[in-house]
């Protein structure tokens, strides 16, 4: 499999990229799925995304004039998650992580409701396909609160993973200790929105006060050697999400993105959509992407692949 995706980033067979094997590990569930599946669905044209989006707010300013008109209320939020399921089926996405936040759940009815409704999309798209539901935390909510409500979520153990995102630098990290300490109770992997728009100290900091072994994003981290020396040593994995980074002004461009600076330097990674719904690229398109702009080659590229997968 593997000579077949380098066969096909260089010989730019799109088929051949969709064939093979390949994880989704930064999704936000709501918007995981690809926007001609959902205008298809709901019978309207949704526009394309711009190629800026000016930052965090710039992007929920365009999702709230630009597509959440065509898709808003239950059913459609229901919609959109068949949509990132039948987005696995499509791509070859044999290990799926997706995150929900809880009012996302709440809106479902029970854990045990949810759950049920969500593996049925699992199921009937790509029961083959390692899926891991991720809980996610806004930065700026009640942490206390969060740390108590925990059980009523993490007890079915459906939850795999916690994640804290919408903005870095809201409150200090030792601010969320509570909530991941309690996520410790229930084994579920710690991980985080850092290094986005911070630093790479506030993406070590992170790291060495949540006891966290995944970061999502995390490219701010380039900048260092030290910490991505850090990140390497402890074997920390970095969820990059290419189109994203360079959309929103994180990064200047696909050539010069810092995934190739943190890869040089040891440090684990893999390549992931983050909303697919908003910035329009899948992920073969963003392994492909990062190959037409020379930041790395079908051969590292692969190995990332690999990585997703659990196999390196």
């Amino acid at each position: 499999m593997e000579n077949i995706f380098v066969e096909g980033l260089k010989e730019n067979d799109i088929n051949k990229l969709l064939a093979v094997p390949k994880s989704d590990l930064h999704n936000h569930s709501t918007k995981g799925c690809r926007r001609e599946w959902l205008a298809q669905h709901l019978h309207v044209n949704i526009p394309e995304p711009p190629q800026h989006l000016e930052g965090l707010d710039g992007m929920q300013t365009w999702f709230r004039s630009s597509i959440k008109p065509f898709c808003n209320g239950y059913e459609n939020m229901l919609l959109r998650w068949e949509g990132a399921f039948a987005e696995a089926r499509r791509n070859n996405i044999t290990r799926l992580v997706m995150n929900f936040g809880t009012a996302e759940v709440d809106h479902v009815g029970t854990v045990q409701e949810f759950q049920e409704l969500i593996e049925g999309f699992h199921k009937t798209y790509c029961p083959d396909s390692i899926f891991e539901a991720e809980l996610t935390y806004p930065s700026f909510g009640n942490v206390e609160e969060e740390a108590d409500e925990l059980d009523k979520y993490a007890s079915s153990g459906y939850f795999k993973a916690i994640d804290i995102c919408a903005g870095e630098n809201v409150k200090p990290f030792e601010a969320f200790l509570p909530l991941y300490r309690k996520a410790e109770k229930y084994h579920l992997t710690k991980k985080m929105h850092v290094g986005e728009t911070g630093s790479a100290e506030d993406v070590r900091r992170a790291v060495e006060t949540l006891g966290l072994s995944e970061v999502h994003h995390g490219i701010g981290a380039s900048t260092s050697k030290e910490t991505m020396r850090f990140l390497a040593d402890n074997h920390i994995q970095v969820n990059i999400c290419p189109s994203s980074n360079v959309m929103l002004g994180f990064a200047k461009n696909y050539k010069t993105h810092p995934i190739r600076t943190l890869v040089e330097n040891g440090v684990r990674v893999t390549i992931n959509t983050d909303d697919l719904l908003i910035f329009d690229s899948s992920i073969e398109n963003e392994y492909l992407k990062l190959y037409k702009a020379g930041t790395l080659s079908a051969e590292q590229l692969n190995e990332i692949r690999q990585t997703g997968l659990g196999i390196l």
